[in-house]
């Protein structure tokens, strides 16, 4: 077996914007996790912000800001989904996105009795080599009170919260499984004063405090997140601070809302024994820009080798497309795209695949130059054939070409940078020749016209 590594990021914004000076890749751990998803909760969705996030700049500013950060370490968003407030973000290293399958987002509505999604989960599941992930992002019910209505969403999301894949229809059908985000679970206030609670921090006798914790009481009791994991925090309480500082408001006791659960069903297979191993678990006490701090989690967990692979005959587990490189490139002139597929790797391929074009430095897959219908003949020796229009590459610059299943749910093959540049005219003896024709003429029409003027 081999070994992914995967770091999970959950934060509360509170409507805020990311500043100037919030460096979100400082959430990171100093290794290179393979794998990073981003849970957001209550980013601003105003009419006139989501109309900006969703049709102008095509993701919100947390999000983006996450996205430009990671660039530089060789990371690539994959897919993002939003549900007002509530959004989570697929990121993984480059290398490692020909590899992915079965890309599926879904999303639940909690708030109003289901109308609404002010409060409510989204999600995102996805095949990397040959196991299934799966990860939620919730925002549930505020206040200590409405504690059965977390519960109750809990129950509701297990059950009603569906994908496509039949092997993998429900949440806890996956290989792995982690639950993230502000589960608003709080403390139950009638044990102590806010004052004590607070030099109970101060002190570090965490304790104390996890043994009056509603998500515990929920998880000891059966009645929520029992089927899940959870190392317990030892971190200060994530909610609620003063904005702008690391000091807690009285209006509202400190609590441990923003939590990262998880699950690994280990015995899937019959030969081969999944595992999962969580390495860190934390608050992020440095960022002031909301009333939480981000919760983050690193974990490592056990992928297929191309070995096991072959032996368990996983279907589609590697790259199967493989791009070929055409030459020289110019703008705007046709570009004609080559690609091999191995003839037992051909069943994969359906009518509506396609094939997007991306800026080279361009960082998210959902924000794609052009796209041409893939062909699923062959057109000569082996090869198959597109063609982009001139007005795709009306200028130079790098680029690069990914091939996506129908839907988008599968990413089949990933090209090399390629650069395209204008033709350049070189003028021969040939095409000179006029030029001192032209030249010629001009010359003597001007000596003329100066005999013309000495005669007068």
């Amino acid at each position: 077996m081999d070994s992914i590594s995967v770091q999970l990021v959950t934060w509360n914004v509170a409507t805020k914007f990311p500043g100037s000076d919030t460096n979100l890749s400082s959430l990171l751990s100093n290794s290179k996790p393979d794998i990073i998803l981003l849970g957001l909760q209550e980013v601003k969705a105003q009419p006139q912000n989501l109309l900006a996030d969703n049709l102008l700049a095509g993701e919100d500013p947390w999000t983006a800001s996450f996205r430009h950060k990671l660039a530089p370490l060789g990371y690539i968003k994959i897919r993002s989904i939003r549900l007002v407030g509530i959004v989570l973000s697929l990121f993984t290293l480059v290398k490692h996105v020909p590899h992915l399958r079965g890309i599926e987002t879904q999303y639940t509505r909690l708030g109003f009795a289901g109308y609404w999604g002010s409060k409510g989960c989204v999600s995102v599941r996805f095949k990397i080599y040959g196991v299934s992930i799966c990860i939620v992002n919730c925002h549930l019910a505020a206040h200590e009170q409405f504690y059965q209505d977390r519960v109750d969403s809990y129950n509701t999301v297990l059950g009603s919260h569906l994908y496509s894949t039949e092997e993998t229809e429900l949440i806890l059908y996956h290989d792995y499984v982690f639950w993230i985000g502000d589960l608003n679970f709080r403390l139950d206030s009638e044990s102590f004063k806010f004052e004590e609670v607070d030099l109970m921090i101060s002190k570090n006798e965490l304790g104390k405090l996890l043994a009056v914790d509603q998500l515990s009481k929920a998880r000891k009791g059966g009645q929520a997140f029992s089927e899940l994991n959870e190392t317990l925090p030892t971190f200060p309480p994530s909610y609620k601070y003063k904005i702008g500082t690391s000091v807690y408001d009285g209006k509202r006791f400190p609590s441990w809302t923003d939590r990262i659960l998880y699950k690994a069903n280990v015995a899937n297979y019959e030969t081969y024994k999944l595992s999962l191993n969580q390495h860190s678990y934390t608050a992020h006490a440095d960022f002031l820009e909301s009333d939480h701090k981000p919760v983050s989690s690193n974990f490592s967990l056990a992928v297929f080798s191309t070995k096991i692979s072959k032996d368990l005959l996983l279907p589609c587990f590697g790259p199967i497309v493989t791009f070929v490189d055409t030459g020289p490139c110019y703008a705007n002139e046709d570009f004609q795209v080559l690609y091999t597929v191995k003839i037992e790797d051909r069943k994969y391929m359906k009518t509506w695949d396609w094939i997007g074009v991306f800026r080279d430095n361009n960082t998210n897959l959902e924000d794609h130059l052009a796209y041409t219908w893939a062909s699923t003949r062959v057109a000569r020796d082996q090869v198959f054939e597109v063609l982009f229009d001139e007005s795709v590459f009306l200028s130079p610059g790098d680029f690069k070409l990914v091939y996506f299943s129908a839907g988008a749910r599968d990413i089949l093959g990933y090209s090399k940078s390629f650069r395209v540049r204008f033709r350049e005219f070189s003028a021969g003896p040939t095409a000179a020749r006029p030029l001192e024709e032209a030249s010629e003429a001009r010359e003597t029409e001007h000596a003329r016209e100066a005999r013309e003027n000495l005669e007068l």
